[in-house]
């Protein structure tokens, strides 16, 4: 019997992970879940994500069973494909699980293939989550080291489906002969125990433990039916986030919650009708979720990378990131396919928007949101509004100058911030101490950096030392502008680096007039994945109260 699997006999493992567009869904704050988990007695983790992965393994040395969540055509699927167990496997995952139901898989990999090549591989054990009796067998017979109900629900076969059922678990135990974790609805102490009288090998526990969000709810529906009848739904819209290599959509709740997330590819280099085509399935199949859902929509909303000209929802400006994008009126295309009303917003204002809605800039009147990665995007509210701009331009704080004829900038000038504060600029300041790292991949090489740096490596924590310098610079010049009350930083360039913040602060501070009086607030977003989406969201729900009042 393997090692790990001993390990676990009769053991809890802790499901740490976040809905999306929820306000936990953040690598640093699911590490700091799980640290608090084994703490507890937890003898194992799952994850979603190689970023989760790569971010606990630093604390513990207990078992990682690690997934990858992936939605096709609105359907959950965990680890659709080897490269995703493989970006796992590197980033310290023990077992690697996926979606082993018997259902089309639309990324074109059969899950048996996956499993063999997983052993074969990667050397690792492989968990078959699965919706029904049949798959368990057959993904036993496949080869799946463990067996686990974990899609039992999710499935069209399971669908309406609910609670934790333990006839199935004995069932799948007496069938396949395989370990089976009791995995999905095991809600109470009380249900863990059964479970493991039902014959589980151990149990996962995820939302009953680490979702405040949704034992919050629980809480509040009980006193409310206490109260009297349910007030009303709130409204729900549509979110749209277009990006340079995938189209996210959702729907979402007047609180930031996403609900039925679809992803569908940019392919931005096919040109201009490429992206419009993408844009167009992303809304149809968000329409048709919600048609299939129930969820009656109050409008659409779309955050765009470039300068949106809000007024009639076109783009005035854009990078070559998305090819003939120019011009291109998203509102009236948008409009062809329903007759929802449709919002048009610069992705980095609706990031703002996103903040001051639903994250940490609740409760501020003036901020500035900095979203900092392959550039720097902003969003600037005053008194509550987002500045927008003639043009579409406010914010674009990331073409400030901080060096006279300095390094050259993809706009076309010299010594703009973000020639300085980036993905490749951090690349390139590791580089003149690790020369050896110049062979690496740039998205490689910048995860293995900030690796490196959460572990404290001097040359990683030298670089980003750099970048909090330069990126000081810009923080003064925006508090001396504006003197706002707080300035939300976001961005998987910084995530998971505390010290950064701290040291942009210090750095900030010291640059600035009466600067111990007036110390510069930087505060992390608590946007994820959905932060665009959700943006787009706000987008619409800040023109509706606007038209409203």
């Amino acid at each position: 019997m393997n090692s790990i699997l001993t390990s676990l006999r009769y053991k809890l493992i802790v499901s740490c992970q976040a809905a999306p567009g929820d306000p936990m869904e953040d690598t640093e704050t699911l590490r700091r879940v799980a640290r608090s988990a084994v703490m507890g007695g937890a003898s194992g983790i799952r994850l979603n994500s190689p970023e989760d992965v790569r971010a606990v393994r630093f604390d513990t040395s207990l078992p990682i069973i690690a997934i990858q969540k992936s939605y096709a055509g609105g359907e959950l699927r965990i680890t659709p494909d080897f490269a995703s167990a493989q970006a796992l496997a590197d980033a310290g995952a023990s077992i690697i699980a996926l979606d082993c139901t018997d259902r089309v898989h639309p990324y074109g990999e059969p899950w048996r293939d996956i499993v063999r090549r997983i052993h074969e591989e990667l050397g690792l054990l492989v968990m078959a989550d699965i919706a029904t009796l049949r798959d368990g067998v057959l993904a036993a017979e496949g080869g799946a080291d463990i067996v686990a109900p974990t899609l039992h629900g999710y499935t069209e076969e399971t669908k309406g489906t609910f609670g934790f059922h333990p006839e199935l678990v004995t069932a799948l135990a007496r069938e396949t002969g395989k370990p089976i974790i009791a995995e999905g609805n095991v809600s109470t102490p009380q249900l863990a125990r059964i479970a493991l009288e039902a014959g589980a090998w151990c149990v996962v526990v995820g939302s009953a433990i680490t979702r405040p969000g949704s034992i919050t709810a629980g809480f509040v529906e009980a006193i409310r039916s206490f109260a009297g009848p349910a007030p009303a739904p709130p409204h729900h819209v549509v979110g749209i986030d277009i990006g340079g290599t995938a189209i996210k959509s959702g729907i979402v709740g007047m609180d930031g919650t996403v609900r039925l997330p679809q992803e569908v590819p940019t392919r931005a280099s096919e040109g201009r009708d490429s992206i419009a085509r993408g844009l167009t399935v992303a809304l149809q199949n968000t329409l048709d979720a919600a048609t299939q859902a129930g969820v009656e929509l109050a409008g659409i909303g779309v955050a765009s990378a470039g300068a949106i000209d809000s007024g009639n929802g076109s783009v005035f400006a854009a990078t070559e990131n998305l090819p003939g994008w120019v011009g291109f009126d998203i509102r009236q295309h948008l409009r062809s396919i329903s007759q929802l009303p449709v919002y048009v917003e610069n992705d980095a204002q609706s990031a703002a928007l996103a903040e001051l809605r639903f994250g940490t800039a609740r409760g501020l009147s003036n901020f500035v949101a900095l979203t900092i990665g392959t550039g720097i995007g902003g969003g600037i509210v005053i008194d509550g509004r987002l500045v927008r701009g003639t043009h579409g331009f406010a914010g674009t704080l990331g073409h400030q100058t901080i060096r006279f004829d300095g390094r050259p900038c993809n706009c076309g000038r010299r010594g703009c911030l973000e020639a300085y504060v980036s993905t490749a600029a951090l690349i390139e300041e590791y580089r003149q101490l690790e020369p050896s790292a110049s062979a690496d991949q740039p998205a490689d090489l910048v995860r293995t950096i900030a690796d490196r740096s959460i572990a404290g490596d001097s040359n990683a924590r030298h670089a980003y030392s750099q970048l909090a310098m330069y990126l000081a610079e810009g923080v003064a010049n925006i508090c001396n502008l504006l003197d706002p009350e707080a300035i939300v930083l976001s961005g998987g360039l910084i995530k998971g680096q505390p010290a950064f913040l701290q040291e942009v602060q210090q750095h900030a501070q010291s640059l600035l007039h009466s600067g111990a009086r007036r110390p510069p607030r930087l505060i992390h977003a608590a946007a994820g994945r959905y932060a665009g989406v959700q943006g787009a969201a706000a987008t619409v729900f800040d023109q509706l109260t606007t038209t409203k009042s």
